[in-house]
């Protein structure tokens, strides 16, 4: 449910606590004539600043396809969407793209006309023919139906012949979350279609980028990135402030000061727990929108523990998830209540009158007995408090982490704090992010924090979620999930019933209706619950913050609040525009 908080000030509010500015000191109603032909808009000499938490400017980029080291905050600046999901209305909006269609066996994509990179020459069929032939080295997810790409009739016209007739909804989500961007600007990467995938994965786009969002790339610096207003954007006249500023900042607790303190225009997202919250100044507004995102717990299935289905489902068994929920932040966390990959809200829908046929492994309690139960059954005997196998051998592993994400801290400490009073003998083992991610990549792990959802508008469709949590492309599959035929008790509770997971879920390409899906959406959901690829803990509503300090925010009912991110998108569709005080 979408929701702007009660913190909010009025649209227009200006003014505000400790002095703070929110920008480089040059707010104060200096303003200059838009020089872009914009019939003579006023263009305030105006930063607004951000922040990152990605990494170091300097050792980043703006390679969208390179996904080490991109930063995908300021790429969302520099590079149009195509279309731009909106979370309260559930439906896609034209943004980079004028129209979209399917007719049988092809996917027709029409660019705006007024498109244009920011030197100038307008976005062309190439330019978009160029980009999914390189996402075709990289497995892009419109590549899981399409079977070629081609420019149309004419310039502004892309056409995907498809495998087979598929299922339009899929081929919307593939191109439409709010991280699918316009960047392959044909005279840079068109040199990359003849290389190996590799090539283009390792070009890192630091100088002479050119873009075609709001924004574009001016310089970046160990401190921040500066973009500056583009004046041959179509919305132009919509953004009246010349600098967009983007801090690097290493962990929430600074992202928090500083947009408490005034340091802050905008944040994309950014966790407070409630007394941080509580504690913002009137004129910061606080936006939720659904994440379809939220911590996990994933496991190697290759583990000599964490491979065996009782052990993991002992583990769901063991963790209160309400516990989890209340102590990293009640008023954004939701608990599911089938522990399967299909989005809290989403349940209901999918699952239908099946939904209690679930297991729910207890939401709001440690079922002790019953994962006690598991793993005697398993052949595990509980000596001097620990749980150990037939060899003498405790179920312990580093439980991994990532460090700065304090939500995520807290829910790590009250999981294992859980397990091991049950009985497991876990330690925590907090990483940076990349560090993180490594050691998934690479298999190096047994059992840790993750998410279970990919998140965003992709993830409100249960193809998608039931999908990724079996290849988990996010960490290149290094949680090893075996995806082949499994016989799994069944869903009526009268006996056993065999599954192939990956290719049911494969079927859902050829149907063109929700009706047709949803019995093969409740398989696979079902065989997650029973064999628990993850175990969904929490899902977050997403925190987006927004100050009027210096600029114009919308009303808390404002419809363009439900498209993620606010801080994005609102600049661009003159909703967050310098009030020049």
């Amino acid at each position: 449910m979408l929701g702007a908080s009660a913190l909010a000030g009025c649209s227009g509010t200006s003014g505000g606590d400790d002095g703070g500015s929110g920008s480089d000191g040059s707010s104060n109603g200096d303003d200059t004539e838009s020089g872009d032909g914009s019939s003579g808009s006023q263009v305030y000499d105006t930063t607004m600043v951000s922040a990152t938490n990605n990494g170091v400017p300097a050792n980043m980029h703006l390679n969208p396809i390179a996904t080490q080291n991109y930063d995908d905050i300021v790429g969302a600046h520099v590079f149009e969407r195509f279309v731009a999901y909106n979370f309260e209305t559930q439906e896609f909006e034209m943004v980079g793209l004028e129209d979209w269609s399917v007719d049988g066996e092809t996917f027709t994509l029409t660019i705006r006309e007024d498109l244009n990179w920011d030197n100038g020459e307008p976005v062309t069929a190439q330019d978009l023919v160029t980009q999914f032939r390189l996402e075709e080295k990289t497995s892009g997810a419109i590549w899981d139906f399409a079977e070629s790409v081609e420019a149309g009739e004419d310039d502004k016209t892309v056409v995907f012949e498809l495998e087979e007739e598929t299922n339009p909804l899929l081929l919307k989500h593939a191109i439409g979350s709010q991280s699918d961007r316009i960047y392959a600007y044909s005279p840079v990467y068109e040199e990359y279609l003849d290389q190996d995938a590799a090539e283009v994965q390792q070009f890192a786009w630091e100088e002479d980028v050119v873009g075609n969002g709001s924004f574009s790339f001016e310089s970046k610096s160990e401190q921040a990135w500066t973009l500056t207003r583009n004046e041959e954007y179509y919305n132009a006249d919509n953004v009246n402030f010349t600098e967009l500023q983007i801090l690097q900042r290493a962990d929430n607790s600074a992202l928090q000061q500083g947009m408490r303190g005034g340091e802050l225009d905008a944040m994309s997202s950014m966790f407070a727990p409630p007394n941080i919250a509580n504690s913002m100044p009137d004129h910061v507004q606080e936006i939720n929108t659904p994440a379809k995102w939220g911590y996990g717990i994933v496991f190697n299935h290759e583990h000599e523990h964490f491979g065996k289905q009782n052990v993991r489902q002992a583990i769901a068994h063991v963790v209160n998830r309400e516990n989890v929920a209340q102590n990293a932040g009640p008023r954004t966390k939701a608990v599911p209540d089938a522990v399967t990959a299909i989005a809290v809200d989403d349940q209901e829908r999918w699952l239908g009158d099946d939904m209690d046929r679930f297991e729910t492994y207890g939401p709001s309690a440690s079922q002790t007995d019953a994962a006690a139960e598991l793993l005697r059954d398993a052949g595990y005997t509980k000596t001097d408090g620990v749980w150990e196998d037939e060899n003498g051998e405790s179920i312990s592993a580093q439980y991994a982490t990532p460090s700065g994400w304090t939500d995520w801290t807290t829910a790590t400490n009250t999981v294992v704090d859980q397990l091991n009073a049950f009985g497991f003998d876990f330690e925590i083992d907090s990483k940076p992010i990349s560090d993180f991610y490594g050691g998934y990549i690479e298999g190096n792990f047994g059992v840790g924090a993750f998410y279970w959802l990919p998140g965003g508008a992709r993830s409100s469709f249960p193809f998608y979620p039931l999908r990724w949590e079996m290849l988990c492309p996010d960490i290149d599959g290094g949680h090893a999930f075996p995806t082949g035929e499994k016989t799994i008790p069944a869903m009526d509770g009268s006996g056993e019933m065999t599954i192939n997971p990956l290719e049911e879920i494969r079927e859902i390409t050829s149907m063109t209706s929700d009706d047709e899906a949803t019995d093969v959406i409740r398989r696979v959901a079902w065989h997650h619950n029973q064999t628990l690829p993850f175990v969904a803990v929490t899902e977050k509503q997403e925190q987006t913050w927004i100050s009027g300090q210096n600029f114009n925010t919308p009303e808390e009912d404002n419809p363009n609040l439900g498209i993620k991110w606010a801080s994005q998108w609102l600049p661009r569709v003159g909703e967050f525009t310098a009030s020049g005080n």
